[in-house]
């Protein structure tokens, strides 16, 4: 349940359509999170912006990625953000189970080494983030 007005694509301007219908294309559907928003399509741009750039592959390939956002969607017991990322999971081709059982158990999930010491660092990181130190990122190297 909304507790404010968001902004519709049919009560869309012509540039919020655009920026609306660019956001479908990459997200394969609109998140309410956007239309909430929708007020300012200057902070829509550049949150699309932002999170372009974080998630272009790098580093980390963006599957990865938003395996690791499911992971702290989980440990932050956030519905939407764990439905969001399981329908982005799902266009990547990862099974509903999978990303449930990253949602609630990510260290029974079925991931090599490296994959685990990623959720490892993104759990304490979430949880316990005065704690994080220069062991923590050797572990990280460590696994490669």
């Amino acid at each position: 349940m909304s507790f404010f007005r968001v902004v519709t694509e049919d009560e869309a301007s012509p540039e919020l359509r655009q920026l609306y219908a660019r956001i479908k294309d990459a997200f394969g559907f609109l998140p309410n999170y956007f239309l909430a928003m929708g007020r300012s399509p200057a902070c829509i741009e550049g949150h699309v912006a932002m999170a372009g750039s974080i998630m272009e592959d790098g580093a980390l390939p963006q599957k990865v990625k938003e395996q690791l956002g499911m992971v702290v969607s989980g440990l932050n017991t956030s519905s939407y953000c764990i439905a969001a990322h399981m329908e982005l999971l799902r266009n990547m081709g990862v099974e509903k189970a999978l990303s449930r059982k990253l949602a609630t158990d990510y260290a029974s999930a079925p991931f090599g080494e490296k994959e685990q010491a990623l959720f490892r660092f993104a759990d304490k990181l979430t949880g316990k983030t005065a704690d994080v130190d220069r062991n923590d990122i050797e572990a990280l190297k460590r696994a490669g």
